[in-house]
């Protein structure tokens, strides 16, 4: 099945576009290729890329399944044809439940939601306001409530924010309220929670039987070791590694910080062996220039394609992609980093004697992965009580299996249950008192 798609000019040829989309025809799409120049102007690469991803596959849709009046929605049509448009995409092609409000329609996700719901939303609203305002489309934005008043102090950002818990924007306390057409209500961000110990010994082992490149490797021990962004790891340059004082550390910008090196991270001296291997042999084959680590100059990014160009989210993820399906894996680069913090979190509790080592180590954490609302951790702290919980419910019901066994033989023989199985026994290790302490807190737990 054919799909809309976009390319960069190729090198070498002049033209007034350095990106032109594509529908499935291989027909130029010149209000998606206007948007694209329009908000390139306004907003970095990356966002508009993820606003064009989102965008191709409705276009699509759009051309061969949509239907108003039994007839197919244009792009340009009036309001009602492509908000009825949009409603039958959310609902058929994205798995969501939409019921109508007043002069609203409201979206419920389901657990078999696209995850991308509200990443269309905001480059649909944004994609017919920019149509407006280049005067390629007469109608008001289908994406916008028409009943939506301002309040005093109220002013909606153009740019669609990441909700406050994911901890990559300031809080905004006068957003509150939404002009949009289409509101998601069941909106509750929710990070994904790795907490397999063994994930990226998995994801070294695929690369491996894999054969796959030094540069590869590298970048993956990154995305586990710092829990920095893809987009974060490849935008190192050689003077990143020469700003730390600590061999082990270097500078890295962060989310929204404008390619400012605002933050570092930090990796394990093996990796760091691989990473200077790596700059000294394999990435010499593709430079330009045959110079050493050492010698590189700062701005050298630290990660080359085979062409000798700066290294790319597409074309890393085409390769990890391959290395994932082939070694039978599901995973998504940005999952290491959610593993991450999961694994960090568990070892602040696993090595910390008091709450307040606890609190600091916390501390250090939310500074180190300059999160702007502390409360993203909360998220992680409820995922590691829950797991604790289970890790303890298996034990005991592990310590009441061996009871039961025991009780049954002890009633064949008639003998005394009183030296039986303790249930919970080998729970938490401590003193007796301690055990009784713990038993009583949970059974007032079970009170409130």
């Amino acid at each position: 099945m054919g799909s809309y798609f976009h390319q960069y000019c190729p090198e070498g040829t002049v033209s007034k576009y350095r990106l032109i989309v594509f529908d499935d025809e291989k027909q130029a799409v010149l209000p998606l290729t206007d948007y694209y120049h329009y908000q390139i102007t306004r907003i970095g690469e990356k966002s508009v890329i993820a606003y064009l991803n989102a965008l191709e596959p409705f276009f699509y849709w759009l051309k061969h399944r949509s239907r108003y009046q039994n007839r197919l929605v244009l792009w340009n049509d009036e309001v009602a044809a492509i908000q009825v448009a949009i409603r039958d995409y959310l609902i058929s092609k994205m798995r969501c439940k939409v019921r109508g409000r007043d002069g609203y329609e409201g979206i419920y996700l389901t657990s078999k939601s696209s995850r991308t719901v509200k990443l269309f939303l905001a480059a649909a609203k944004g994609f017919y306001k920019t149509m407006i305002l280049l005067k390629q489309y007469s109608h008001s934005n289908p994406l916008v409530d028409i009943h939506f008043e301002d309040r005093e102090g109220i002013n909606p950002s153009d740019r669609p924010r990441m909700p406050q818990e994911a901890g990559t924007e300031e809080p905004l306390t006068h957003r509150k309220q939404t002009d949009s057409y289409f509101k998601v209500i069941n909106d509750e961000w929710v990070p994904e929670i790795i907490g397999d110990w063994d994930l990226p010994y998995q994801v070294y082992n695929a690369g491996e039987d894999s054969n796959w490149c030094q540069r590869d490797e590298v970048i993956s021990r990154f995305l586990f070791e710092t829990g920095a962004r893809i987009s974060e790891i490849l935008d190192l340059t050689i003077g990143d590694y020469r700003k730390r004082s600590d061999i082990h550390e270097l500078a890295a910008m962060n989310k929204g910080s404008f390619k400012r090196r605002i933050k570092f991270v930090r990796i394990s001296p093996e990796t760091l062996k691989l990473l200077i291997k790596y700059v000294n042999k394999e990435r010499r084959l593709y430079s330009s220039t045959q110079t050493k680590f050492n010698e590189l100059p700062d701005d050298e990014p630290l990660f080359l394609s085979s062409r000798g160009t700066a290294y790319t989210y597409t074309a890393f993820y085409w390769n990890w992609s391959r290395i994932m399906k082939k070694a039978g894996i599901k995973l998504n680069p940005h999952k290491a980093r959610h593993w991450f913090v999961t694994s960090m979190l568990r070892g602040i509790y696993e090595t910390s004697d008091t709450a307040g080592q606890i609190e600091d180590k916390k501390k250090q954490l939310i500074e180190y992965m300059k999160w702007r609302d502390p409360e993203t951790l909360a998220i992680y702290e409820h995922y590691y009580d829950e797991q604790k919980f289970r890790e303890l419910h298996e034990k005991l019901q592990e310590n009441y299996l061996k009871r039961e066994k025991e009780y049954k033989n002890k009633s064949k023989n008639k003998q005394p249950l009183n030296e039986g199985v303790n249930v919970f026994a080998d729970l938490k290790p401590g003193s007796e008192d301690h055990t009784g302490s713990w038993l009583s807190e949970f059974y007032e737990g079970m009170d409130s």
